[in-house]
């Protein structure tokens, strides 16, 4: 069986996603949704994640080919050198003490693949103070700043009820293996490690706290919903009981909605007008009139609606996916697109183990065989 999505920009592209959890096979998730041939390693059982109920599997299977190895016996630790000789990128997350006990570190990937472009993913980095401490996408929020400007000014810190820094991390991930292929590519340079982590990823989100800090005086702090240097950045209610996201930051931007929502500039800040003006407008009128009017605003939606959402179904902006644990769960769509070469994927995860014996073939030319790595 060839490789389970046709063309795209990364089509031919070879990726071995070994990680676990949640950021590091994100990188490869967004690599195989640009075409590229990702095969999934699990262990004996499979990931963890596809038995769990909150169907992350999804995000993360989704495109990919499964084979199952026994990374902690000979016969896997083989099985996969032999798939790294014929990879072109590597996605790891195990710490490097048990990458080296096992005999897969970087250094005998290299040996083994030269030209190997490795993406290793850590919490904190390869180096540092802590380099060694667990973590995730979660305390990365917390240690980069994003949790302590998210809430209430009067209350306390708000992590997002969804996975931030994992996914922030997934893109920061695919960029630099993307960058390290381009390189490899433009001066026929060898094999590099790639320093993953979602605390420095989430510094870029950030970054605004950053630059605002001047370092004397009170760092910045909580400002609800609203940004640094934006004159209106909230949520506002509608008559209809639901909610508007609006941002108005250029000049022209505030003049216009001033305007449109009749405030002097006498009797309350323009954040207190625009919240009385919306509160007496349906949502659909609200944003009929700033649409009209030029002026950023955006429902705020739940699921549901986002997946309804005529804008969103017109450009297949989610999808549904096709999984034996939960029948068709919806899923984003390829972002971003790269117009005239988009790949065509299949939409489903993959059985457990279901292409160990074409992976074994299209990469190693090899006819299926048993396996030592295999449980």
């Amino acid at each position: 069986m060839p490789p389970l999505a046709t063309g795209g920009p990364l089509a031919g592209l070879r990726v071995l996603d070994t990680a676990t959890f949640y950021a590091g096979p994100m990188i490869s998730t967004l690599l195989a949704d640009q075409g590229a041939d990702v095969v999934k390693v699990e262990p004996p059982g499979g990931d963890d994640y596809r038995h769990q109920i909150g169907r992350m599997w999804t995000l993360l299977a989704r495109n990919k080919r499964s084979i199952v190895l026994d990374l902690a016996t000979d016969g896997g630790r083989d099985e996969l050198l032999e798939l790294v000789g014929a990879a072109d990128v590597i996605v790891l997350n195990m710490p490097l003490a048990t990458l080296a006990k096992r005999g897969l570190d970087h250094a005998t990937l290299l040996v083994r693949n030269p030209a190997l472009v490795i993406a290793q993913v850590t919490a904190f980095g390869m180096d540092g103070p802590e380099a060694d401490r667990p973590g995730n996408g979660t305390v990365a929020e917390a240690y980069s700043g994003l949790t302590h400007m998210t809430g209430d000014p009067a209350g306390s810190p708000v992590l997002a009820s969804v996975p931030v820094g994992d996914a922030v991390t997934g893109f920061a991930g695919a960029f630099a293996v993307l960058a390290a292929c381009y390189r490899r590519l433009a001066t026929g340079g060898g094999g590099v490690v790639i320093d993953v982590n979602p605390l420095e990823a989430m510094l870029h989100v950030a970054g605004t706290m950053l630059t605002a800090h001047s370092g004397d005086g009170q760092p910045p702090s909580r400002l609800g919903s609203q940004l640094l240097g934006s004159v209106v950045r909230n949520v506002f209610p509608t008559a209809d009981d639901r909610w508007v996201a609006i941002s108005l930051s250029s000049a022209r931007h505030v003049a216009d909605g001033a305007a449109l929502v009749g405030h002097d500039g006498r009797s309350s800040e323009l954040d207190d007008s625009v919240r009385a003006w919306t509160s007496r407008h349906t949502q659909d009128e609200v944003l009929a009139a700033f649409v009209q009017a030029r002026l950023p605003i955006g429902p705020v939606q739940d699921a549901a609606e986002v997946v309804a959402h005529p804008h969103v179904v017109a450009r297949g902006s989610v999808r549904r996916v096709q999984t034996a644990e939960a029948g068709p769960v919806w899923s984003p769509g390829p972002a971003p697109r790269v117009l005239g070469a988009e790949a065509d994927l299949p939409w489903r995860t993959p059985d457990l183990d279901e292409h160990h014996a074409d992976v074994r073939h299209d990469w190693l030319g090899r006819p299926a065989k048993e396996q030592l790595g295999r449980p």
